[in-house]
């Protein structure tokens, strides 16, 4: 300790509030809170803290509800985690062409059968083709107009499930399925595009 400072060591302070300071220093330091009074108003408040410290007879909480305690913080800070930017859209159907006279519904050399479908799906629109492809199957086929390349076509029904990848230009052909009723999905980076309840069927 150095007395020829203007005032006593923190540490000095401390060890003094606790009665861990040794004999003679006590003494010097006891001559110097006597002029001090920034030196005594410290000593008070550590030897106050102290006496708290030692009167506190709280007990620790029980592991059990630690642990409650923890998991509950740990569940709201999933619950306001930053939300997926996946955006599920639903595809509304604005054009088929089964509801046209041949002479304007069918291309030339195409199938009777074959269909074209539009949907609306949020900011894009989704071009649909289906058409029979021999034996009870059919061929699906499209273009995406308006969004995101990156991507793949899923199309899933009872008993069989395809799938393909779009290209640069956004169209996509998937492999022959047999008839019945489909779910076609395009699994897109920032969205899924679902169109339900897709009839293959003539």
């Amino acid at each position: 300790m150095n007395f020829l400072s203007k005032h006593l060591p923190f540490e000095t302070l401390a060890d003094m509030a606790e009665g861990r300071a040794p004999a003679p220093a006590s003494a010097d330091a006891r001559a110097h809170l006597a002029s001090c009074e920034s030196c005594s108003g410290q000593l008070a408040r550590l030897s106050q803290t102290v006496r708290l410290m030692r009167a506190d007879d709280s007990e620790a909480a029980p592991r059990g509800a630690l642990h409650f305690a923890l998991n509950l913080f740990r569940q709201r800070a999933a619950a306001t985690a930053e939300p997926s930017r996946l955006r599920r859209v639903l595809a509304a159907l604005s054009f088929d062409s089964a509801g046209l006279t041949p002479a304007f519904g069918v291309c030339a050399g195409q199938p009777a059968a074959a269909r074209q479908l539009l949907y609306s799906a949020g900011a894009s629109d989704l071009d649909l083709r289906v058409a029979p492809a021999g034996e009870g199957a059919w061929s699906v086929s499209g273009q995406l107009l308006g969004g995101s390349c990156a991507g793949r076509v899923e199309l899933e029904g009872a008993d069989s499930s395809v799938e393909a990848a779009l290209n640069e230009q956004c169209e996509f052909t998937l492999p022959p399925v047999p008839e019945g009723t489909y779910t076609l999905r395009l699994l897109l980076d920032d969205a899924e595009v679902e169109v339900p309840e897709l009839e293959l069927r003539a």
